[in-house]
């Protein structure tokens, strides 16, 4: 038997333990089911989930359950993107290890890495998780880097990979290049400086504005709008620059801003984007005025060695003192900053690197025409993906500065012949091992080891390839080859909206690129977690909640509802009081369920009546109802309002109502009736649990296990068959009736509740009269009766005849007193008199006017209280009404 109190602390760990135990979520390659692969999100390994993990993840877990029940082959791996900075800076921090010993140093990050994907693993398991675990990858895998450098040789191959020197987002903290995705704008307060420029001719000055006067020594130029009629003597001429004493053009371009600041900007090479479109465009020089670690360089001049915002005080306290810095104004605005890595958001410089890049900006069209062809949920997250496509500057940076990572195939001679690594020996490490020829088989140089790693979506932009076996399968491997045309294209993407830049968008790409496919056919996008608060979750607010703090209290059933409810590709705030709400429905789960043990331990489903009695009829109808509605919600991955409706049907319908309408069938002595109450509730609670099970695994394999295992064998509620809807069971008249039903006692409920009256009390008469309703409230005549109590209910058809009669009448004593004093007696023995007068004359007059004692009195509808009372064949009886029905309780 069920035990009192659902206790989610010592079952869930159970199930868990035994769904591991028994490999019940194993994949088997089965060609004659459809196969549904799923392309889970690696979340990098930083050793803890978050709630954003939790969200996504579980709503993940929710489709491969419900997917498995409908029939699919879900393939369900989880990977982990094992490479990337902040492991080299936890390395480098924990153990006091340096990248100068790089062998060593890999080893750390290889154990650091493992230590927390246990870690994260233990976390996904306990919030009921069902990937198959024997299919784990990580990007740090040999076979798995292996194929990642096999995407790379055919992308040399076919022309598409290169080396460049080109201005990349440097960031001088972390002392690595980054991607355009992994930096953005953010919003700051700053200076804008106006500064005057002398023309090299003596003939006046240009007035500049500009937020970086450190990069006065990089600047070779200064542009003006050709419309600007305040610079049209210049364009063609030469300021002398300050300080540095060098003469640079003044030219116009069309995409200067006229509006902004004096109208007149320096270009340097690089402060912005902007400056490398018009270094290229007019073919400027390139002077490089900063280093890698943000200092100034000996371009600088006396600013050498000077961070940037320092050198930035100096040239500007340099400049006002020669009388050219005219004015500095505080500004609001735009700062790029390293924002994929919150805990850095240091300013990005644009520095010119020899870095290896991949050809994108050719193929944006083909990426946007195959992104179409995928079914995006919701349907306008493709726009963002478009958007991005087409607003790429240049082409994908694939190389870092690090250790830690995917070592980028190849050797160079110095004459920049690239020698590539041979396919029978990958994985390779350029770093460690030998080159595949002694000289460059170009020129006969020496050839050298390319020393960077590559950027993390490299590894992961091939995710739907790894779980497919692409690689083995291109190989040659035949179980491979089975595999891969089983699973490929795979059946979905689940991310976030965030990753819709970098992970969707090359993973189209690379995929496309290397088999000509679509990666998947569907995209689910999920939004970002707030807090409590409604604010992003960030250390800095203090909103900041872990699931280690929620499970411990509520279970991960409860928190997996709170995922549920979040709309599909919208922000999701973390409420306490919804995961709260949720615990305490997940408890009324557990109490209907342990009250209908008791009723359904000797009850065979095989032995269920065809006809049931009305209200039976109608929760299944309702039931079934909602099976359809479900398994619509299901099939387009929206679960929030399928949750909704499937709490309010539980909660409300289910335990407030038909199971308090059924016990006294269960409870009776008509065998029949128990019978036909026990098939409708066994029916209704198996295929809630069904529909339950992708939602809150966990209870809900307590309740099949406890309930429902020794009838139907399978050895978990999760090998079972998703419930189909049957359109038979669906009746608007049952629903009409079961509403009805529902109306007429909750009426009943609200005068036991008004009287102090336990619902189970007993009721001695009650009456219903009733036109159009008669007959269908003769057909549940037994169940009110029952439901409530009532020892003698009558259904009348027809209209009641009652009376209503003035019981009590009164002077309100507060408001009459202090204006007529002595009168107050007479006053009310007039109105008990007149009571039927008093009344006609409030209604229709608002007041009432009368003399005593020769005095004038003129009482309002506040001065009198009248108490009224219901008659019936002179008993004095209450009221209810339900449309047509009118409750007469003696």
């Amino acid at each position: 038997m069920l035990p009192k109190t659902y206790e989610p602390e010592k079952i869930e760990p159970k199930w868990q333990k035994f769904w591991l135990d028994e490999k019940v979520y194993k994949y088997e390659l089965d060609e004659k089911r459809p196969s549904y692969a799923i392309d889970t999100p690696p979340p990098f390994t930083s050793g803890t989930l978050h709630l954003g993990h939790v969200l996504s993840h579980t709503w993940i877990d929710i489709i491969a359950r419900y997917k498995r029940m409908t029939g699919y082959n879900v393939l369900f791996p989880q990977g982990f993107d094992n490479h990337g900075l902040p492991t080299e800076l936890k390395v480098e921090k924990e153990f006091g290890i340096g990248k100068d010993e790089p062998e060593r140093f890999l080893e750390k990050c290889v154990e650091w890495t493992w230590q927390a994907i246990e870690a994260m693993r233990n976390q996904f398991i306990r919030i009921g998780y069902s990937a198959d675990w024997d299919l784990e990858y990580h990007t740090m895998d040999d076979y798995y880097k292996a194929a990642v450098q096999k995407s790379l040789l055919e992308f040399y191959k076919k022309g598409m990979l290169y080396r460049d020197k080109h201005p990349v987002y440097w960031c001088p903290r972390c002392r690595t290049s980054l991607a355009k995705a992994e930096v953005g704008y953010v919003e700051e307060d700053g200076y804008l400086y106006y500064i005057k420029l002398p023309l090299a001719d003596g003939s006046g000055h240009v007035p500049i504005a500009t937020t970086r006067p450190e990069l006065m020594p990089a600047c070779v130029a200064v542009f003006v709008h050709p419309d600007d009629e305040r610079y049209k003597e210049v364009v063609g001429k030469k300021v002398k620059l300050p300080i540095f004493e060098r003469e640079v053009p003044v030219l116009a371009d069309k995409d200067v801003d006229p509006s902004f600041g004096t109208g007149a900007v320096y270009n340097c090479t690089y402060g912005d984007e902007q400056d490398v479109v018009w270094q290229k465009r007019y073919n400027l020089p390139v002077i490089i005025a900063i280093n890698e670690d943000g200092t100034m360089n000996e371009n600088a001049g006396p600013y050498r060695g000077l961070r940037t915002e320092e050198a930035r005080e100096a040239i500007a306290k340099d400049l006002e003192r020669m009388g050219l810095l005219y004015d500095r104004k505080r500004i609001h605005h735009r700062v790029l900053r390293h924002t994929e890595r919150s805990s850095c958001m240091a300013p990005i410089e644009l520095l010119p690197k020899t870095q290896w890049f991949i050809k994108v900006r050719d193929f944006t069209d083909e990426i946007v025409r195959v992104a179409e062809e995928i079914n995006w949920y919701p349907s306008d997250m493709f726009l963002r993906l478009k958007d991005w496509a087409e607003s790429m500057d240049w082409d994908w940076v694939i190389s870092r500065q690090r250790v830690f990572g995917t070592p980028i195939p190849f050797w160079v001679c110095k004459n920049g012949h690239v020698i590539p690594a041979r396919e029978e020996d990958l994985p390779v490490d350029p770093r460690f091992d030998k080159p595949p020829v002694d000289k460059c088989p170009v020129c006969g140089a020496e050839l050298e080891p390319v020393t960077d790693v590559l950027d993390c979506w490299v590894d992961s932009s091939i995710t739907p390839l790894i779980i497919s076996r692409w690689h083995e399968a291109i190989k040659g491997n035949e179980e491979a080859k089975r595999w891969f045309e089983h699973n490929f294209p795979t059946a979905l993407r689940p991310q976030g909206t965030d990753i819709i830049r970098t992970w969707a968008f090359y993973t189209i790409f690379r995929t496309y690129t290397l088999t000509g496919e679509k990666p998947w056919n569907d995209v689910l996008i999920n939004g970002m977690v707030a807090g409590p608060d409604g604010r992003k979750m960030s250390k800095s607010y203090g909103n900041v909640v872990a699931p280690d703090e929620v499970i411990p209290k509520y279970g991960a059933d409860a928190l997996r509802l709170w995922t549920a409810l979040a709309p599909p590709g919208e922000d999701h705030p973390f409420k306490w009081e919804t995961v709260d709400y949720n615990y305490r429905f997940l408890q009324k789960v557990w109490n209907i369920y342990r009250f209908a043990e008791r009723h359904l331990s000797d009850f065979d489903p095989g032995n269920a009546p065809e006809e049931l009695e009305p209200l039976d009829r109608w929760i299944l109808s309702r039931l079934h109802r909602l099976i359809r509605f479900a398994t619509e919600e299901m099939e387009r991955y929206r679960f929030n309002l399928l949750t909704r409706e499937l709490m309010n049907f539980v909660w409300h319908e289910v335990a407030d109502d038909y199971i308090e309408m059924i016990k006294h069938r269960l409870y009776g002595e008509d065998e029949e009736s128990k019978l036909k109450a026990k098939a409708a509730l066994y029916e209704l609670l198996y295929n809630v649990m069904l529909l339950l099970a992708p939602l809150t695994p966990h209870i809900t394999e307590e309740l099949y296990q406890e309930i429902f295992r020794n009838r139907v064998g399978a050895k978990s509620v999760h090998l079972l068959e998703w419930p189909k809807y049957d359109e038979g069971r669906i009746s608007e008249e049952a629903e009409r009736l079961g509403e009805l039903a529902r109306e007429i006692i909750g009426a009943m409920r609200r005068y036991k509740n008004g009287h102090g009256l336990s619902l189970n009390a007993k009721l001695k008469h009650v009456a219903i009269y009733a036109t159009e309703s008669y007959g269908a409230l003769k057909s549940i005549e037994g169940d009110i009766a029952g439901t409530m109590n009532i020892e003698r209910l009558e259904i009348i058809k027809g209209e009641p005849e009652l009376e209503e009669r003035i019981t009590e009448i009164k002077p309100n004593f507060r408001t009459v007193g202090p204006r007529y004093g002595k009168l107050v007696p007479k006053i009310t023995a007039y109105l008990k008199e007149n009571a039927v007068e008093v009344a006609k004359s409030l209604k229709e007059n608002g007041k009432v006017e009368f003399e005593v004692d020769g005095q004038k009195v003129e009482l309002s509808k506040d001065d009198i209280v009248i108490r009224k009372a219901v008659f019936s064949e002179g008993e004095e009886v209450e009221t209810a009404v339900v449309g047509d029905a009118v409750i007469v309780f003696f």
